[in-house]
């Protein structure tokens, strides 16, 4: 009777904990997902407003996400607003980057916008090339220049 009862508890602490690891992963993917909304602005002009800390994974995560988003909803013009970022490592810089110069390839123009004085020391530390991003200091004047989209 008692090895029944063991047995039985531990089938039973297994599948709870099986389940509960699904249920955190698919609420983890969901916070990722919402923590990166592509906002349309008009037809062809978006904004995507990061918040927050960035890792490797949900910088990953933003610039696959942004690239499906933009192509889905015929996008032209991406505001990028780094102002609710405070901190970001050399690795997630980087990756911000990367995802300007793939939204390039799809024929989506990039505006950065909010870039603190921290972050911008770290992508001139590492080396990233400014010259080809359209950079503004803040999301005001991002919608300003952005009025021909």
């Amino acid at each position: 009777m008692i090895k029944n009862f063991n047995y039985v508890m531990t089938v039973f602490t297994r599948e709870y904990h099986a389940h509960s690891q699904l249920r955190l992963k698919a609420q983890q993917e969901l916070i990722i997902e919402l923590s990166s909304p592509i906002i349309s602005l008009s037809s062809s002009l978006a904004l995507l407003p990061i918040v927050g800390e960035i890792d490797t994974d949900r910088a990953r995560f933003i610039l696959e996400n942004t690239l499906n988003q933009c192509v889905d909803k015929g996008i032209r013009h991406l505001l990028l607003d780094l102002s609710g970022v405070v901190i970001i490592d050399t690795m997630v810089a980087h990756q911000i980057f990367q995802l300007i110069e793939s939204l390039s390839l799809i024929g989506v123009k990039a505006t950065l916008s909010g870039i603190r004085p921290e972050i911008a020391q770290t992508a001139i530390q590492i080396g990233i090339d400014f010259s080809k991003i359209s950079i503004v200091s803040s999301l005001e004047q991002a919608i300003a220049t952005s009025k021909t989209y």
